[in-house]
């Protein structure tokens, strides 16, 4: 006799079968009692899957087919869908097959596709005037296609295109940075990049942001991101114009907090978010009936939640990101490791993030941010080349191992992960410490 588990969707019953009936048999059975004899889905036929995703011959006894006790089956319905169509045409044939196996292209591929590419192009334009020697006609340029992008998300935002004006409305914030950038450079030359030349790339973000916010009000969320990234560079970037000799303990201290945040954010957001649990506390209200919940308040909640979250892990990234160069280029290598702790904290923190765009901001930006560290490291510092390279090399073999050849989800791998995760949290202050100390 074996006992078996049949689940469909969030159903499940348990079976006893002798190893005397086939699968076919027991399948009419099955179905009825997930309640899935539907007569619109009925007709296809079922079928059970196994855990490794391979499919029971109905012909064939479960014993036969080797399933062992206490295995768990899924029911799929529709396996006959394909094979009981007979075709007398082999163009139709051929034209049904295409439908099945490949996806087709749509208008909106076709808008995505042209909005990556001229998003693109305009990138690569920002940065060659990023890189043009200073002067007030590329500053120009830059403030002028800051101008015209925003009128370009406005007209976009009203034909109710709401991602394609967020887009260009932050493509806009990065020329306007750029603009502010060659502006506070060409009005007071020969300044370090992390002094005034920053405080004018915040100004130009800050700017950006808010007419962002005002010519197109349905991308007011995200239009945030310039103005916050804005906010977060202009105070390290003031307090070094005015203390010039303090300005790499000045960047110091801010990485260190911005790290600290970033493993923060999941908590603030949710406690802005308000969605709270309110446990009995009493006989009375256990038995009491429960209150209703209004479900699109709750979901209205959680999106404000993660969209701030999604706003603060992109505007901490970005401030990461600015302050790496500075800090690589320090005659200690503390601040080097600082940058380093601070990427992988980032990366470690990405375990909890359940999101698709959460997770490719943050482990795009801790995974940009740990190579261009080594790579600044080991030109500033050729004296930690080898340790810094067999470090990269054991990192990169423990992520693939536990990644690819162990596919199990090991409660040992979770636990080091999480203590390497509060290691580097706990080495952030004392390792800002010794860097401004020494």
């Amino acid at each position: 006799m074996l006992r078996l588990t049949i689940a469909y969707n969030t159903r499940t019953i348990t079976l006893t079968v002798s190893d005397g009936p086939i699968v076919a048999d027991l399948l009419p059975d099955i179905a009825r009692r997930l309640g899935v004899l539907d007569p619109s889905i009925v007709y296809g036929g079922y079928r059970l899957i196994t855990a490794d995703g391979e499919p029971l011959s109905p012909s064939r006894t479960f014993a036969e087919q080797h399933v062992s006790d206490r295995s768990v089956l899924t029911l799929e319905p529709g396996a006959s869908v394909d094979t009981d169509i007979v075709y007398d045409d082999v163009v139709e044939a051929v034209g049904a097959s295409v439908q099945r196996v490949y996806r087709p292209w749509t208008k909106d591929h076709t808008t995505l596709t042209s909005l990556l590419i001229s998003v693109g192009m305009l990138a690569i334009s920002a940065g060659w005037l990023a890189l043009f020697p200073v002067s007030i006609w590329n500053a120009a340029l830059g403030i002028g296609f800051s101008v015209v992008l925003i009128a370009l998300a406005a007209l976009l935002h009203g034909k109710t295109m709401t991602v394609q004006a967020t887009v260009i409305g932050l493509t806009a914030s990065v020329f306007a940075a750029v603009g502010g950038y060659q502006l506070a450079s060409y009005l007071v030359p020969d300044q370090a990049f992390h002094t005034l030349p920053l405080v004018g790339a915040s100004a130009g973000l800050l700017v950006s942001g808010c007419l962002m916010a005002v010519a197109a009000p349905s991308t007011r969320p995200y239009g945030f991101i310039p103005i916050i990234i804005g906010l977060l560079a202009a105070i390290p970037g003031i307090l070094s114009t005015l203390l010039p000799s303090w300005m790499a303990n000045i960047w110091i201290i801010a990485t260190m907090f911005a790290a600290l945040a970033a493993n923060a954010l999941p908590w603030m957001c949710l406690s802005f978010a308000r969605i709270s649990v309110q446990s009995p506390h009493s006989d009375a209200e256990i038995f009491a009936l429960p209150e209703p919940i209004d479900y699109a308040e709750v979901k209205q909640r959680y999106i404000t939640g993660s969209t701030m979250l999604f706003i603060g892990r992109v505007s901490v990234a970005t401030m990461l990101l600015i302050a790496m160069p500075l800090l690589n280029s320090l005659s200690t290598p503390l601040g080097a490791v600082i940058c380093l702790v601070a990427f992988l904290a980032m990366l470690l923190d990405s375990r909890q993030i359940h999101t698709l765009r959460e997770m490719c901001v943050t482990v795009s930006a801790a995974g940009l941010g740990i190579i261009c560290t080594g790579l600044m490291s080991v030109r500033m510092h050729p004296e930690f080349s080898i340790p810094l390279t067999m470090l990269m090399l054991c990192c990169a073999l423990a992520t693939i191992v536990f990644t690819h050849v162990t596919r199990r989800r090991s409660l040992f791998a979770t636990r080091m992960a999480d203590a390497a995760e509060t290691l580097c949290i706990m080495m952030l202050p004392p390792l800002a410490y010794l860097a401004i100390t020494l």
